[in-house]
């Protein structure tokens, strides 16, 4: 008799940590985010001149849904993890301003070469609007760069 209840008592410890064991597994929630690599497709109208000095050369201004999100190169990328699902705006720009001088021509009255203040700058903008999925999503930017140059 001692040994059936000793052995209906197992039975029971067993059954009942079974229960508290299965009971206490938790299902594991996905969030709702993506991750987003963006690269960008530039395409240059007319030339593009000059350097601006105070930063580094073609730094491209990233915003998603008018929110800064980071500096990138031209040959770079750009990942953004924990981006909401949905429909997105996606923009970059660049804008340069320059300037310089050249000896563009002689005076015919003095032989003497005669130097133009030249500026200018250069405008590179782009945007497009992508669905984030879950997972990793691949984002190009076609960008556009436009320069003009004031002779004064």
């Amino acid at each position: 008799m001692r040994r059936v209840l000793i052995s209906h008592i197992s039975l029971l410890i067993v059954i009942v940590l079974l229960i508290l064991g299965l009971t206490s597994c938790t299902t594991v929630i996905t969030p709702n985010t993506g991750i987003v690599t963006i690269t960008l497709d530039i395409s240059e109208i007319g030339p593009i001149m000059g350097v601006d000095l105070e930063r580094p050369i073609k730094n491209y201004y990233v915003y998603m849904d008018d929110v800064y999100q980071g500096t990138m190169t031209s040959s770079g990328a750009l990942t953004l993890e924990d981006v909401p699902l949905g429909s997105h705006n996606f923009e970059a720009s660049d804008y340069v301003l320059n300037g310089d001088s050249f000896n563009l021509c002689d005076d015919g009255d003095t032989q003497k070469e005669v130097k133009f203040p030249v500026n200018g700058y250069s405008y590179c903008y782009g945007s497009v609007i992508y669905k984030v999925k879950l997972g990793i999503n691949y984002v190009t930017i076609p960008v556009s760069c436009y320069s003009s140059i004031i002779i004064e």
